[in-house]
């Protein structure tokens, strides 16, 4: 009985951290998703900042003003740049908090097994000793009857 409470507590544990692991995969994915869209975002200005760059050039910038739109595309570049990093490695933490959800996960299942496997082993010891009390009681009806 002992044992059994003990991988009780054991599951108990694992459930947790599986829980525990669940809740920290949705933090990374939902991390990520705000990622990615502040790199659509820069991306999405970029574009627009180029295309009003373009059409200015088209109506005559002085030297200043395009030195000025180009160092400012070359910082919106940076920029991006940095965000795509951030978004690699927002999914590479994803990555590493599925795997050890997936390892929680296993360790839960693995409990499982060991539990179904105890109460098997305590049903199957029930039967046979409800057998034998029964086989015993037969015995002894019969013994009793034979008397007379």
């Amino acid at each position: 009985m002992s044992n059994h409470s003990s991988l009780e507590m054991l599951i108990e544990l694992a459930e947790g951290d599986r829980d525990a692991a669940a809740k920290l995969l949705g933090q990374l994915r939902s991390a990520h998703q705000q990622s990615h869209t502040q790199l659509e975002m820069l991306s999405d200005y970029r574009n627009d900042y180029l295309r009003r760059f373009e059409e200015a050039m088209q109506r005559g910038l002085t030297m200043a003003s395009i030195q000025n739109y180009q160092r400012f595309l070359s910082s919106l570049d940076r920029a991006i740049e940095h965000q795509r990093q951030q978004v690699d490695q927002h999914q590479g933490r994803i990555t590493r908090g599925m795997t050890n959800w997936q390892q929680q996960q296993k360790r839960v299942n693995s409990y499982d097994v060991l539990i179904n496997r105890r109460r098997q082993e305590a049903e199957h010891r029930m039967n046979k000793l409800e057998q034998r009390q029964s086989d015993e009681y037969a015995s002894r009806a019969t013994s009793a009857l034979g008397g007379f």
